[in-house]
C-alpha cells in the first residue's frame, strides 16, 4: 500500500469518528433539553409596560383671592399707601407755597411797579408748572412702583401654583381673573413662535 493509501485511509477513519462524537453529542444536549424551555424563556423575559396613555387635566386658579390671602402683597399696598403719603405731603407742601404767594401778589399787586409785578407773576407760574410736573412725576413713580412690586409678588404666587398643579399632576392652570396660564405642563405644547415669525417674514435681526 502506498504512503498516500495510508494517509486517505487514516483520514477517512478520523473525519467517521468525529461526526460519530458529534452526533452522539447532539443527541445526549437534545436529552438534557427540556422540551419546554422555549415557554420557560419566554415567560422568563421581562415584559415591556404598556405606555401610559397621557390624560389631559385642567386646573383654575382665581389670582384676586390668592393675592388677598398673601402677607406679601399686603405687604406691598402699605409700601405703596406710605409712599403715596410722602409724596402727597411734598405736593400740598408745594401748593401751600404756592397758594400763600398767590395771595400776597393779589394783595400788593397794585402796589408793585411793573418790573416786580410781571418778576412776581413768572414766579407764580413757574411754581404752578413745577408743582403740576411733580404731580405727574409721583403719578409715573407710584405706577412703576406697584408694576415693579406686584410683578414680585405674582412670580411668588406662580411658583406655589407650579408646586401644586406638579404635585396633583395638573396638565394646564387657567387664571380666570386675568385670563393668563401660570402653569403649562413642559412639552405639552409646541411653540409656535418661530414658525409664525417665519410666516410673517419678519426681519428677526430688529427683534
Amino acid at each position: 500500500m502506498k504512503v498516500s493509501d495510508v494517509y486517505s485511509f487514516l483520514r477517512s477513519v478520523c473525519l467517521a469518528c468525529l461526526v460519530s462524537i458529534g452526533q452522539s453529542a447532539l443527541a445526549q444536549d437534545a436529552e438534557s433539553f427540556p422540551a419546554n424551555t422555549a415557554d420557560t424563556l419566554v415567560q422568563e423575559m421581562p415584559s415591556v409596560p404598556s405606555p401610559k396613555p397621557l390624560v389631559l387635566i385642567f386646573g383654575r386658579v382665581y389670582s384676586s383671592k390668592i393675592l388677598a390671602a398673601m402677607p406679601q402683597y399686603k405687604a406691598m399696598q402699605d409700601n405703596l399707601q406710605a409712599m403715596k403719603a410722602q409724596y402727597e405731603a411734598e405736593a400740598r407742601k408745594s401748593e401751600s407755597d404756592f397758594q400763600r404767594k398767590f395771595e400776597e401778589f393779589m394783595q400788593g399787586k397794585s402796589e408793585y411797579p411793573k418790573t416786580i409785578l410781571e418778576k412776581r407773576q413768572n414766579e407764580l407760574l413757574s411754581m404752578l408748572e413745577t408743582n403740576a410736573a411733580f404731580r405727574l412725576k409721583v403719578q409715573a413713580l407710584l405706577q412703576e412702583a406697584e408694576k415693579s412690586m406686584l410683578a414680585d409678588v405674582k412670580a411668588e404666587m406662580n411658583e406655589a401654583i407650579s408646586v401644586v398643579a406638579k404635585e396633583r399632576e395638573i396638565s394646564l392652570v387657567f387664571d380666570l381673573d386675568d385670563g393668563s396660564v401660570p402653569y403649562l405642563l413642559p412639552n405639552l405644547a409646541m411653540d409656535l413662535t418661530t414658525a409664525v415669525i417665519e410666516y410673517l417674514n419678519v426681519d428677526v435681526s430688529d427683534l
